[in-house]
């Protein structure tokens, strides 16, 4: 009896070493999935080497022929905890008074009367300019917390209220919220859903909301020259992983139609993305009349950005005020 109740004891002692050895594999190989978080003193190299093979994602293009294909940039470590070094002779020779607007053409006087009806805000706050960095500096470490597309969005704001659309451009910067609650640059898209859920309940009058980015295609494919100007190419997103999404489609599609008319081959066309692909819905699913807008790429110039900025202001209040309002 004795006997057997040792053998049953050294049974249950290993089936239970067996358990907690199957436990530990699991634990271990749920740790190895979960992305890894932004935190000082962490290797940049680890970030790219874990997120890149989940966020460069192929893409389809609705409209355009165009066989570049969008992709998405994973800054660094170091480029999100500390500014890069700019050049600032090059920012300071900046003037965006000398940058000749496009002709504005309205056949009647158009005004929201101080309703804001549009929202620009950033995923990706922090996204930069090879250009205003020193040589040599990698794609991935072209982020900063000044100098960045945010500025290419206050164009475009600007832009829109020349033509009579008042809006609000986002002054968060979503770098920022994710440090605050330790989250990966991956969850960029959740906490700029919170912005605009909160711009949505603060603001009754919104219709439009555009979240502008710029790619990372290097020049020769985000640059196109019209007229002897410089542009940055300009292309959309949409997101098909929510059951709505064809009525952000319809309404990118008339966008983009504009812009082609006008300046053919600005405008690389309406992408979309499932959620095999990325994000899959990036906010679409709050407003029927929302984007993704893709401003140039990570070596265009501000004044190429301004440019195309100001042209897409002209083409969604065009499109706005033809087909949009009531």
């Amino acid at each position: 009896m004795n006997e057997l109740s040792t053998k049953t004891l050294k049974l249950l002692l290993l089936t239970a070493l067996v358990l907690f050895l199957g436990l530990l594999t699991v634990i271990f190989f749920l740790y190895e999935k979960e992305e890894p978080r932004i935190k000082k003193g962490s290797k940049s190299g680890e970030l790219s080497s874990k997120v890149n093979s989940n966020s460069l994602n192929s893409s389809k293009f609705m409209s355009n022929s165009s066989s570049e294909v969008s992709t998405e940039l994973v800054p660094n470590v170091d480029s999100l905890e500390q500014d890069a070094e700019l050049i600032q002779e090059k920012i300071d020779l900046l003037n965006e008074m000398e940058i000749k607007r496009p002709e504005i053409k309205q056949k009647e006087f158009h005004s929201t009367f101080g309703r804001r009806i549009v929202f620009i805000y950033f995923s990706h706050t922090r996204e930069s300019f090879l250009p205003y960095f020193k040589k040599g500096t990698a794609p991935e470490s072209a982020y900063h917390s000044k100098v960045n597309i945010s500025l290419v969005g206050n164009r475009l704001g600007d832009s829109l209220r020349s033509n009579g659309i008042w809006n609000d451009v986002s002054q968060v910067d979503i770098v920022n919220m994710l440090n605050s609650r330790n989250l990966t640059f991956g969850r960029s898209y959740q906490m700029s859903r919170e912005v605009v859920v909160n711009e949505l309940r603060e603001n009754r009058d919104l219709e439009m909301a555009f979240d502008i980015h710029r790619d990372s295609l290097p020049r020769e494919h985000s640059t196109i020259d019209i007229g002897g100007e410089s542009l940055a190419k300009v292309s959309f997103v949409i997101g098909s992983g929510h059951e709505n999404y064809k009525k952000n489609l319809d309404f990118t599609n008339g966008i983009h139609e504009v812009i082609e008319k006008k300046y053919p081959g600005l405008s690389r066309g309406v992408i979309i993305k499932g959620k095999s692909q990325g994000n899959g819905v990036y906010n679409q699913d709050l407003l029927p009349n929302s984007v993704i807008v893709e401003i140039g790429g990570v070596e265009n110039n501000l004044e190429e950005l301004y440019r195309s900025a100001d042209i897409l202001g002209n083409a969604i209040s065009e499109y706005y005020w033809d087909k949009v309002h009531e």
